[in-house]
Order: structure tokens, then C-alpha cells, then sequence
């Protein structure tokens, strides 16, 4: 417990200065340190896209080593179609928010051949590389819609770090080298987004790095970073404080001292040279940081102080509460650890004697009051704890279950028929308040007061009449008329004796023959469509049922219809025979019907009902109706000439035909109203069908036709 203790307080060394600026400085998307072995790379972002939590090494690729940063991913200057660092990241990059992209490489060599130091062809072709139009010894970062951003002098043989930050906001691409800003460029819209994968060390199928060169710290943020931000990426190691503030701790385990960020050549003051140290005794420990991945020096000074020891003796009873808030409950020897003064271990050992309390239950019984061993007074029924002293000089805790017996009263409501006996055993006849006393269950006076009502029993007669039987108010049950005696409790639960005065009526019973047609109504309203015998039930003059039996024959409805051929006629034409009824012998009615003539000029313009009843042998009947329309005439009147002259359809809705059954010359057709206005007229030559079209409202018009000597005119409906 102790060593981990002062492993804790040496880590706190560095939980102020340096943890803050490592998580402000750790990419949210993609950090690669190549610090490892093997084909597979953790992704030590802070928040990784789903399916990028490890990258893995194609081809030929390897990593580790110590150069720049202590570990780095090596070229193999071979194809990336094969040899190329596969993130796993489908590509996202945009205009919309801000980015920034960092790495640092070295041995990087002015060639033909174009390095591609990572990239996406499919993302709209983003991708950095240097030689051929980037120039040798420079990176330039290019994509469709984007302008170039060229950092000039960061692709050499010498190790640099090149950061490219898109800030959305300003619309720019700033480029930095070696934490120093070199270059600005305006950026439009642009749009890098793929299925992946992104490419570190290869561009689709391009040569992603020289053979020998050295890529390390690879890094991107889904945010735009700050300049002071890059110049610390540059350097962490500048200004000094990055071990943190001096620190006390416990000497009884060593204490680990680590850099925070990655470093390139180390020295501590205690002659290691990897990025921890131990310290196993007071010292000022410095350290000096030299590199690629940045330089400087930092000092703390380490106190390590030693634990104290102590010894006490303690009594107590029941249990022992420790200066560390253990709690001991049998007696023994105990060590109990504090923090001394220094922070380290304070180790007493406690000889603590335990002697138990005694306890122990008593049930007394008292009137009035009662007094406890230790001299407490109560009044008052139930469970106390009274504390003594035992022989041991502990507390002998007394459980007293206690009865304190006392006079009790009570009250109560009592209701009775007659006569009441109170529980002492008087006896009252008449309402009141009374006092009783009896002894109550402690042997005390018990007090009852009873506020008490007498109720006396009641009569009453009724009379009563019913078809049958009668139930009399006890239940019984009257079959005759009489005088009856019952006895029921009455409202107060008292008895009532009731006298009834019954009479018992009777139901009667009859008989009727009835024949209807179709269906027929009972007396009851019941119906009934089937000949047949049916028992109705309806009430007598006394109330009772009265059973009519009824003997029914039910006559069927004959069928009758009606068909009228000749049911559009003229007002003028002759009168006719109306013969369309079945069954024959029936009659007919309606506007214009004479017997079984009809006549339109009687019956008048108009659609017109015309009904048939037909009345069968048993006397049952039934009707059928038919429509006849009269109008007035409509065709070609008396002084027509032309002897197959036809017009139609008449009515129309302004467009007919007049057929003159030949060929005629010089045909003039005039249409007037019936006031004699000229509404339309229309010439034919050589005609035998004229077709006629006219506007005008609806209504009767008069059509005049002349051919020669030949002329006819006709009435004409337009609807």
C-alpha cells in the first residue's frame, strides 16, 4: 500500500503542468506515433471515426526505430498500391468546418519520382506530395476545388514538422513550418469525402515515400489550430515547468519520473537516458530534452520523508473507535494508519481492552405510577430503557415493559325497542343520558356514560288488490281475498304489525277469428304474417292478463303491374285505351282517366301517375303505377307542304335537323318566338337534310320552312 501511494504522489508531479496541454494537444480524428512494432498502429486520437482504432502497415512498411519523435513509419519507395499506411478512414473533409494536419518527417530526397506523404484519390483527388510541380524539398496540398498550399522547405533530408490548418471561418489554408506560419491561401468550396481508405504514405497507386524516409507524429483535428497551439506541437518542451512544481512524498517505494510528450535524445541528472527516471531519495532531479521533437529543461525537487511509529493502550465498552475511525468491538492488539505531518504513514498500535454492557428485561405492573431502578418516574403504560451501572462499571441497559393501570370512561349509543339493560345490568324504559359502572379489565372503575333511545313498536293497515296472488309484507303469500296479520321490524328495527285488506282478482280468456291480407295486428300489437292459432295477451278491466286466442288465416297480396305503351303523347291527340294492368279486371285512376280511357287534353301538359288496383277473390288488393307525359304538339302543323318533312330531336337544346324527304332549291328556314321575333334564319341550296343550330333561352319557338311554293311550320321546344 505503500508503494503505490508514492507512486501516485510522483505521477501528480506532472497531473498540474503538462496532462492539460497533452489533451489540448491530442487530435480528435487520427494521431499515429509509430512508437511500436508490427504491422498494426493504435489510433490514439481522442475520439476516433468508427473502424479507425488501429491502422495497419501494407507491403513492406515498418515502423519504430529512434528517429524524430522515438519511432517513425519508413519509406520503402515502393508503389502505394501495395506499401502504404491503411487508417481505415472513410475521408470527410470539407469547407463547412475546420481542420488542421500536422506530421513531421526527414529523409525526404529531391527526386523524378513525386512522394506522396498521405492522400485519398477518391476523395475528388486530396492528397500532399512533393517534386515534380511541388518543386523538391517543398509540400504542396492540392484537391479538386481547392487552390494549392505549398510549404516551402519541409520536404528535405533534415527532420521538419509541416502543419496545415484550414480555418473555416476565415476561408483559408494557412501552412506552418516548423511551427512558424509561411504561407496563406484563400479557399472557396471544396468537398474531400470518400468511402476510403485515407492513404498515409501513398496516394492511390504512387510511391509514397523514398526508401529510408522517415514519417512520425502524424496528427489530424477536426478543429482549426491556434497559432500558440502549433508552436507547442513544434516544441513541448519550451518553456521549462513540464515536470511540474516540487513535490513531498513517502520514501518507502521509489518514485517514477516520465515525460509527457514524445521525445527525441534524454538526459535526467540521475544518468538515464530514457524518458522516465527513478528517484529513490531526496535530490533536485533535472533533464534535458534535445531533437526533432523538441528541446529543453526542466528541474523539481523531490523531498521523500520516512512514516512515524507509536504505541497506546485503550479501554472501552462495547466497541473502540480508532484515531482512523476503525471500529473495534473485542479486545486485542490493533495497528491503525494516519497521515503524519510530512504525508507519509503514521502506524499506531492500539492494546485495547473491551468490556461488554449487560442487558436485561423486566415486565412490572403498577397503578397510578411506577419508579425504575435508576430512580425514573412514569404514569404511563409501555416499553422504557432504564440505564444502570454492572459490576464491570458498564451500562446494564433494563428493557421495562411497563402496565400502568388506570380508571377508564367511555361512551357509547345505544338503541332499543321497549326496554334497555345497561351492561351493570339496570334496566331504562325511557330515553336519556345515564351513567353505568362496571370493573374494567384491570380491575379499575370503568365509567360508561350511554346516551340511550327508546323506540316503541308501531302498527298500520293497508289495502291491497292483486291478480292471482299477493305477497304480503312478511313474505307470505294471499291466494284469496281476505284480511291478513303480518309482523316486519319496522324503521328503528322495532316490530310493526301490518294488516293487510287483500283481494285477489283473476285473469280471463277469449277467442276471435280474424283474415287480413298480408299481415295482421294482434290486440297486443303483436304481428303476424302466417295463418295459423296464436295466444295474445293484453290486461282485463280488473288489471289481470286477458289470453285472446286468435284463429288467423292470412290472405297473400296479389302481384299487380302496370305497363302503359304509349306513355308520351300530345296534348291534342285522340283519347285511348289503357290495357297495360295485370291482372286483368282491375280499375284505373289518375288526371285524365275515364274508366279505362285516357285523355291528354283532359288530363293537360304534364307527367301524370296513372294507377291500376286489382282486387283478388278473397278481397285482398293491390295497386300499380305507371308515368304518362303530355306535351304540347310539337310536329309539323296542317299547312304543310312538304309530305315527308321530319324534324328532329324535338325538344333539343338548340341544335336539330330538319329532313325534308327530298331534294329541294332555294330552302329558307326562319326561327320566331312566340311574340314574333325573328331569333334565327338560315338558306339551303339543293338541301334534303338541313342541320340548324340557334342561341336563345330556353322555351316553345315557331319554325317556318319555304321552298318554292312549298312552305310548313312547326311548333319547336328548346329546353
Amino acid at each position: 500500500m505503500k508503494k503505490l501511494y508514492i507512486q501516485l504522489v510522483g505521477l501528480g508531479l506532472f497531473a498540474l503542468s503538462s496532462t492539460m496541454n497533452a489533451q489540448l494537444l491530442t487530435p480528435e480524428v487520427l494521431y499515429y506515433d509509430f512508437n511500436g512494432s508490427g504491422t498494426t498502429v493504435p489510433n490514439l486520437a481522442s475520439a476516433p471515426p468508427i473502424g479507425t482504432a488501429t491502422a495497419t502497415l501494407m507491403g513492406g512498411l515498418t515502423q519504430g526505430g529512434n528517429a524524430i519523435c522515438s519511432g517513425t513509419v519508413i519509406g520503402t519507395g515502393v508503389s502505394s498500391t501495395t506499401d502504404y499506411v491503411n487508417t481505415g478512414w472513410a475521408t470527410n473533409l470539407s469547407s463547412t468546418s475546420s481542420w488542421s494536419i500536422s506530421f513531421r518527417t526527414e529523409n525526404i530526397t529531391p527526386s523524378s519520382t513525386l512522394f506522396y506523404i498521405f492522400g485519398d484519390a477518391g476523395a475528388n483527388g486530396f492528397r500532399c506530395f512533393t517534386n515534380g510541380v511541388a518543386g523538391p524539398n517543398n509540400w504542396i496540398l492540392r484537391g479538386t476545388g481547392m487552390t494549392d498550399v505549398t510549404i516551402a522547405g519541409g520536404a528535405t533530408v533534415a527532420p521538419h514538422m509541416c502543419t496545415y490548418v484550414y480555418d473555416a471561418a476565415l476561408a483559408q489554408i494557412r501552412g506552418y513550418l516548423d511551427g512558424v506560419l509561411v504561407t496563406t491561401v484563400a479557399q472557396g468550396a471544396f468537398s474531400f469525402v470518400s468511402a476510403g481508405p485515407f492513404k498515409v504514405i501513398g496516394y492511390g497507386s504512387n510511391v509514397g515515400a523514398p526508401s529510408g524516409g522517415h514519417l512520425d507524429e502524424y496528427r489530424l483535428y477536426s478543429r482549426a489550430l491556434t497559432q500558440p497551439e502549433i508552436t507547442q506541437l513544434y516544441n513541448p518542451y519550451v518553456p521549462s515547468g513540464f515536470l511540474g512544481a516540487d513535490q513531498n512524498a513517502c520514501s518507502a517505494s521509489p518514485l517514477v519520473l516520465s515525460l509527457p510528450y514524445p521525445a527525441g535524445s534524454v538526459l535526467w541528472s540521475t544518468g538515464s537516458t530514457t524518458t522516465s527516471t527513478t528517484v529513490s531519495s531526496s535530490q533536485l532531479v533535472t533533464v534535458a530534452v534535445s531533437g526533432a521533437c523538441g528541446s529543453g529543461n526542466d528541474t523539481v525537487n523531490i523531498v521523500l520523508n520516512a512514516p512515524t511509529y507509536d504505541t497506546i493502550s485503550a479501554a472501552s465498552c462495547g466497541s473502540y473507535t480508532a484515531p482512523s475511525g476503525a471500529v473495534y468491538t473485542a479486545s486485542g492488539t490493533y495497528n491503525d494508519t494516519l497521515t503524519n505531518v510530512a504525508g507519509c504513514d503514521s502506524v499506531i498500535t492500539i492494546n485495547v481492552n473491551i468490556t461488554q454492557p449487560s442487558s436485561s428485561s423486566i415486565s412490572p405492573m403498577s397503578c397510578g405510577n411506577y419508579t425504575s431502578p435508576s430512580g425514573n418516574t412514569y404514569t404511563t403504560s409501555g416499553t422504557y430503557n432504564d440505564t444502570i451501572l454492572n459490576t464491570q462499571g458498564c451500562d446494564s441497559v433494563i428493557t421495562i415493559n411497563l402496565t400502568v393501570n388506570q380508571p377508564t370512561t367511555a361512551s357509547i349509543s345505544a338503541n332499543a325497542c321497549d326496554m334497555y339493560t345497561a351492561p351493570s345490568g339496570m334496566m331504562y324504559m325511557t330515553s336519556g343520558t345515564y351513567n353505568d359502572t362496571i370493573t374494567n379489565m384491570m380491575g379499575c372503575d370503568s365509567v360508561i356514560t350511554i346516551n340511550l333511545t327508546i323506540t316503541n313498536s308501531t302498527s298500520a293497515t293497508v289495502t291491497a288488490s292483486a291478480c292471482g296472488m299477493y305477497i304480503l309484507p312478511d313474505g307470505d303469500t294471499a291466494m284469496t281475498t281476505g284480511t291478513y296479520t303480518s309482523t316486519i321490524p319496522n324503521m328503528a328495527g322495532c316490530d310493526s304489525v301490518i294488516t293487510s285488506n287483500v283481494t285477489i282478482n283473476s285473469s280471463s280468456a277469449s277467442t276471435m277469428t280474424a283474415t287480413a291480407c298480408g299481415s295482421f295486428m294482434a290486440p297486443s300489437g303483436a304481428q303476424y304474417t302466417n295463418s295459423g292459432t296464436y295466444l295474445d295477451t293484453i290486461a282485463n278491466a280488473a288489471g289481470c292478463d286477458s289470453i285472446i286466442t286468435i284463429n288467423l288465416t292470412i290472405n297473400a297480396i296479389p302481384t299487380v303491374t302496370l305497363s302503359i305503351s304509349n306513355n308520351s303523347v300530345c296534348i291534342d291527340d285522340a283519347s285511348f285505351t289503357l290495357t297495360g294492368g295485370s291482372p286483368a279486371g282491375g280499375t284505373y285512376s289518375g288526371p285524365g282517366v275515364t274508366g279505362n280511357t285516357f285523355s291528354p287534353m283532359s288530363a293537360g301538359n304534364g307527367t301524370h301517375v296513372i294507377t291500376y288496383q286489382f282486387v283478388d277473390s278473397t278481397g285482398c288488393n293491390a295497386t300499380a303505377t305507371a308515368n304518362v307525359t303530355v306535351s304540347a304538339c310539337v310536329g309539323v302543323n296542317e299547312n304543310n307542304n312538304f309530305s315527308e318533312m321530319n324534324v328532329y330531336p324535338n325538344p333539343n337544346s338548340g341544335a336539330f335537323v330538319i329532313d325534308l324527304g327530298a331534294n329541294y332549291e332555294d330552302v329558307s328556314v326562319v326561327i320566331t318566338d312566340l311574340a314574333g321575333r325573328t331569333v334565327h334564319a338560315q338558306n339551303a341550296n339543293n338541301a334534303n337534310l338541313i342541320p340548324v343550330e340557334f342561341d336563345s333561352a330556353a322555351g316553345m319557338y315557331i319554325v317556318t320552312v319555304v321552298s318554292g311554293s312549298n312552305k310548313a311550320s312547326f311548333q319547336l321546344i328548346r329546353q
